[in-house]
């Protein structure tokens, strides 16, 4: 288990210098930010939104011209080992753009700084957010990022390819008695109907879960002490992710090599009837194939709706010397306006939904699905805890052992780290 340190800058510190700098006239100075003093920030952003962030710092910097954005773009592959890795040797950049999952962890090492005093010295609307994600933000009730971003996944799906095997394609399948026969409908040749990843152990593990909480599942117990994943709803769950593809065939032969970028593009040259994703694919889709006849339901529940809430946000490092400056600009990155812009998918506030952009009846199932999604338990060892059962269910799908060896096995290790807390 990860130790805990003790942040550069102390709660009693910040409050203070909060204080100090509230009585300041100027609107910079109140921020910490002298307006003839010039000041450069680095900030590690996603590559995905390299169209995006160019635009947004030039807005930013319009309206605070002492304080220069330098942006460097990072793959998804690899980020949070890139992150972690800069964030123990303290020398990372002044701003990062984190998933929520990544907050306890990267916290726990003392990687962040809380944003509290400044949050309290600008009165920010903390429930403006959605409630997951200011949970996800929080270790020990203290905030270590401000979420822009808000998500969860739907199943897109191919109403022509529906149409074509006799499904109706008005609505998407409800459950996943009904995943699986349409599957097996559209399944011919080279067309297969549904995509399932088999690498990248976030996006398997997503989905995974997904699928285990519409059973009425769980990953751990209430006070996560305990997997939940050798229970009757789970182990149901595993058992038709891996046999879709090994029993059923209704899954590309690639599985294994497949990531959701992958199933994306098979979706798109119309291989694939239906795949689980987020609204982040709508337009890479549409860009791929504009005559697609696309269809988004939300994922398919046999029990309570319930999804994973995923989203992002921006904090500030242990290395940043200018930590009052960076607050500034994850402050703005969160406002509704902004956070609007900058989000791939929807922001993280809900005064941002009444939005023209997230009124296109395509993305409706995504915005309704929001109501139902609920953030993964949000404890430092959360990303073992996929490792371990993505790697199970990997040697499940490679025909190693069954599915339910594979939650026995995941359960077992998972324990086994608990216990060690």
């Amino acid at each position: 288990m990860l130790n805990l340190k003790k942040l550069s800058v102390t709660g009693a510190a910040i409050g203070m210098l909060g204080s100090l700098l509230a009585g300041c006239g100027d609107n910079n100075a109140a921020n910490g930010v002298s307006a003839d003093k010039k000041v450069e920030l680095t900030f590690w952003d996603a590559a995905w939104n390299e169209a995006i962030t160019p635009g947004v710092i030039k807005e930013f910097e319009s309206k605070n011209p002492n304080i220069k954005i330098n942006a460097q773009y990072n793959p998804d592959n690899g980020m949070s080992d890139k992150y972690l890795i800069a964030l123990k040797q303290k020398n990372g950049p002044d701003i990062i753009n984190i998933n929520l999952d990544w907050v306890t962890p990267f916290a726990t090492i003392g990687g962040l700084q809380a944003l509290d005093s400044y949050i309290q010295t600008d009165k920010v609307d903390l429930t403006d957010f959605f409630d997951g994600s200011i949970q996800s933000a929080k270790v020990k009730d203290k905030i270590y990022t401000l979420p822009y971003r808000a998500e969860t996944h739907g199943l897109l799906y191919n109403k022509k390819l529906f149409a074509d095997a006799g499904i109706d394609a008005a609505k998407a399948p409800e459950n996943w008695k009904q995943v699986l026969e349409d599957a097996q409908k559209i399944t011919k040749g080279d067309v297969f109907g549904i995509g399932l990843v088999g690498t990248n152990f976030g996006n398997l593990t997503t989905q995974l879960f997904n699928m285990i909480q519409s059973n009425g599942g769980s990953i751990l117990n209430a006070d996560n002490t305990k997997s939940m994943l050798n229970e009757p709803a789970a182990v149901e769950m595993a058992k038709l992710y891996v046999e879709l593809s090994t029993k059923h065939k209704v899954t590309p032969n690639s599985i294994l090599q497949n990531d959701n970028i992958a199933n994306r593009n098979l979706f798109s040259s119309g291989k694939i009837g239906m795949y689980m994703s987020g609204a982040y694919d709508v337009a890479p889709i549409k860009q791929a194939n504009a005559n697609i006849d696309l269809g988004i339901g939300m994922v398919p529940a046999n029990q309570t709706r319930k999804t994973i809430l995923s989203g992002w946000g921006t904090s500030i490092t242990n290395s940043s010397k200018n930590p009052e400056a960076a607050w500034k600009f994850i402050n703005f990155l969160s406002t509704p306006e902004i956070s609007t812009k900058y989000s791939i998918t929807f922001s993280a506030r809900k005064s941002a939904a009444k939005d023209p952009k997230y009124q296109d009846p395509q993305t409706k199932a995504f915005v309704d699905a929001l109501a139902f999604a609920q953030p993964l338990p949000q404890i430092p060892e959360l990303t073992q805890i996929k490792q371990s059962v993505f790697n199970q269910i990997q040697s499940s799908l490679s025909g190693k052992i069954t599915p339910e060896e594979a939650m026995k096995n995941a359960s077992k290790e998972i324990d086994d780290l608990l216990a060690k807390k």
